[in-house]
């Protein structure tokens, strides 16, 4: 019988580095509704969330990547369980934010930096 491990094909087009850092979601009206989650892995395109499976999702979203000063616009690609794929739309950097339509990722993430730097 063959083993399963070595059947795994990659179809991922770049390789995503496991990592462990926490991250916001926000969406809706202003950004107003938000959620914490974990980053899992990373890739320049992508990111695996871990976030509570009783949180719904929306198609589209904002993400906060607390550690990089980022606010990623993503699309879901899959949910599994705890666990979602996103695909980067558009990286904005939170420490020059030019968009204003993001200004709350900005603010939650002035609040939030000097706990999480600890």
């Amino acid at each position: 019988m063959a083993d399963p491990a070595r059947q795994y094909i990659e179809r991922r087009s770049e390789p995503r580095e496991p990592v462990r850092q926490p991250a916001r979601v926000l969406h809706g009206p202003k950004l107003a509704l938000w959620a914490d989650c974990t980053i899992r892995d990373l890739s320049r395109s992508g990111a695996k969330l871990e976030i509570s499976h009783f949180y719904k999702l929306p198609p589209r979203f904002v993400l906060i990547q607390f550690q990089e000063a980022r606010a990623i616009e993503v699309v879901l690609k899959w949910r599994r369980s705890d666990l979602a794929g996103v695909a980067f739309e558009r990286i904005h950097p939170l420490q020059e934010l030019e968009d204003q339509r993001l200004a709350p990722a900005r603010e939650a993430w002035l609040a939030l930096q000097s706990g999480l730097s600890r």
